[in-house]
């Protein structure tokens, strides 16, 4: 009788265990996962005869069914200072999406310029938007970090998936924790920050 109660408490035990994993692992709390959509070398040379300077393409997987909207914009900062977003859009989710933001590059009358684009598609339609055209100093170069990992993500929880640097002074850190960004925004004499976001409400900002 006595063995038979140890062993009743000691499944009890386990079970409450396994309840707490369950609570702590982010897998279980996740409402998407985003997933990079991987290049290779072929399709990169491709990308780069284009003229795209940067292109960032993710599907993503939508876990929970009260998800309504996602989100993509690219934030612009100078000196430190956050200037007006360069680009930002919004559409309907659908359980499966693919998401891109590019950057082309273009010559005209012996002058650089560039472009952002986004794009979100479930597959049978799709949202694109675009910047204004901006004039680009070719003698600048720039540097980027990007997410490169399967992710899990939050309703109404920022992501970031690339920090790019322009004419920086220290370089660009790893990673894209928000204190990473933070330290160089400030550090950088011009930064920009892909981001995304899916949401629960049908507002759009």
């Amino acid at each position: 009788m006595c063995r038979l109660f140890k062993m009743s408490i000691g499944f009890l035990f386990l079970l409450a265990l396994i309840g707490c994993r369950n609570e702590n692992n982010p897998a279980k709390k996740a409402d998407g996962v985003l997933t990079p959509v991987k290049q290779n070398e072929r399709n990169s040379q491709i990308i780069s005869s284009l003229g795209f300077d940067t292109l960032l393409m993710y599907d993503l997987n939508i876990k929970n069914e009260d998800i309504k909207m996602i989100h993509v914009w690219v934030e612009h900062f100078k000196n430190g200072e956050k200037q007006e977003d360069i680009v930002r859009g919004a559409t309907a989710t659908n359980e499966d999406m693919t998401l891109s933001a590019a950057k082309m590059n273009f010559n005209m009358d012996d002058t650089t310029y560039a472009q952002w684009t986004l794009s979100m598609t479930d597959g049978t339609g799709s949202t694109t938007l675009q910047s204004p055209v901006m004039e680009v100093d070719t003698s600048i170069g720039t540097a980027q970090s990007q997410l490169n990992d399967k992710i899990h993500i939050e309703a109404e929880k920022p992501q970031a998936l690339a920090l790019i640097v322009k004419n920086g002074s220290k370089g660009i850190r790893v990673g894209l924790d928000e204190d990473v960004i933070e330290n160089t925004v400030k550090e950088n004499d011009e930064v920009y920050v892909v981001r995304v976001m899916i949401s629960k409400t049908e507002e759009y900002e």
